[in-house]
């Protein structure tokens, strides 16, 4: 029986925990919780039947008790993640980690550096590459049957509900307080571009801004909070109240349904709705905001030898979406949600009509958690495609790369300059 102790119990780590005791009962046994919210803890740790005695307000108080389990999840804020690893790594957990794993690359290195130390295993939780449709891509690129990849287009369309949620009135909005958004949302799209390449970044290139989530933009009679009397509310398309309460079925998005990261309870009613709302962040105005992180961006990347890749995210579509032109020397593959399109030069296009995938990270999620159970257990015999620490390494610098260059109005990063910087500090 594999025990398993969970640091931040937010969405990740709550799907994480309920994949592997519905697909692993008999196999696992969920020992701890730990979240600085007195109400998420009684929450969950109802739901996973957690004793009052291992529901921890602090990790210091969880990690003062020694190793209480095999595996640890740390789903905490992006820039508390190092400092929440470092005590597990010392106490030798095998861990998996939500991405990204911190926005000083500087600390990733480290981290990896002490893990391989103490040989402990650190899962990062990039869990698109357990995805059935990324999986296939990958299949294809190992195949040959494109020949040498070329050139990699790829578009990351938050949706702009999803970006006025998370990286406007959320958890993302400010750098200095979590990450940069290209590393918090497109990390995982910049390790899938690493991983379909296969070698290393050559130079690194990014242009970005915050265009239009700021105030110069606000609409006559904008108020601080939407339910503050702001008289543009009618026509404005970020209306909290329309997106977390009153959008009809039909035109109904995720952020609804998220009522108790709104309200910070579970079971929250629409009145604990309205509360929230009317004086909280997630009622503020998307343009009389305190965001800083950019809501376009561009990034551009050079692996050497022709192979380059072009990443775009993109604040302003209508649904969530992930867009791939991965060309080859032989073919080509066009990708769009999860259909999939190959042609092959000079013979029939061959379509792959819908992979299978569930909603949102789909099969990703539930790929990660039992991939990690193996991992931890020592069943996984194919380790090419796990995403430990060190593999994922490559695309934090990347996005750091980028973000130097994004503040250098574009400036070409060269990687080895970047890692020879790194170098300097360090000695």
């Amino acid at each position: 029986m594999m025990k398993i102790a969970a640091i931040g119990m937010g969405h990740r780590t709550v799907e994480y925990l309920s994949i592997m005791r519905l697909l692993r009962k008999k196999e696992i046994e969920i020992v701890a919780i730990c979240d600085i919210s007195h109400q998420v803890l009684k929450d969950i740790g109802d739901r996973f039947d957690i004793p009052e005695n291992m529901r921890f307000d602090s990790a210091e108080k969880l990690y003062a008790l020694g190793k209480i389990a095999d595996g640890l999840i740390i789903g905490t804020q992006d820039a508390t993640h190092v400092e929440i690893c470092r005590p597990a790594i010392e106490l030798e957990y095998t861990i998996l980690m939500e991405k990204p794993i911190s926005g000083n690359y500087k600390e990733c290195e480290e981290l990896a550096k002490r893990a391989k130390e103490k040989n402990v295993q650190i899962v990062v939780c990039h869990v698109l590459r357990y995805h059935s449709y990324y999986e296939r891509i990958k299949e294809i690129i190992r195949s040959g049957v494109l020949g040498k990849i070329m050139l990699i287009n790829h578009e990351e369309n938050v949706g702009y509900y999803h970006f006025a949620h998370s990286y406007v009135r959320g958890d993302w909005k400010i750098e200095a307080e979590s990450t940069p958004s290209l590393l918090a949302k497109c990390c995982h799209d910049i390790d899938l571009i690493q991983w379909f390449f296969d070698k290393p970044a050559v130079s690194v290139s990014s242009i970005g801004s915050l265009a239009y989530f700021n105030k110069n933009n606000a609409p006559e009679g904008a108020a601080q909070f939407c339910l503050g009397g702001c008289k543009a509310k009618k026509n404005c398309v970020y209306d909290a109240e329309y997106h977390y309460l009153t959008s009809p079925i039909h035109k109904t998005t995720f952020v609804k349904f998220k009522r108790r990261r709104i309200t910070g309870k579970a079971g929250a009613t629409r009145a604990d709705m309205y509360e929230a709302l009317r004086t909280g962040q997630f009622g503020r105005c998307v343009f009389l905001n305190d965001n800083d992180v950019c809501d376009n961006q561009t990034v551009h990347i050079d692996f050497g030898g022709g192979q380059v890749a072009q990443h775009t995210l993109n604040a302003f579509s209508q649904k969530e979406y992930r867009q791939w032109h991965i060309i080859g020397t032989q073919g080509e593959l066009l990708c769009n949600h999860n259909n999939m399109r190959m042609n092959i030069f000079g013979k029939k296009s061959k379509s792959y009509g819908k992979i299978f995938a569930l909603p949102g990270h789909g099969t990703g999620d539930v790929g990660i958690a039992l991939r990690f159970l193996k991992v931890l257990s020592g069943t996984q015999d194919d380790l090419r495609d796990i995403t430990f620490i060190d593999r994922t390494l490559p695309s934090h610098a990347i996005i750091a790369a980028a973000e130097i260059s994004r503040k250098r109005d574009g400036e070409r990063i060269l990687m080895r300059d970047f890692y020879d910087e790194l170098a300097r500090v360090e000695n």
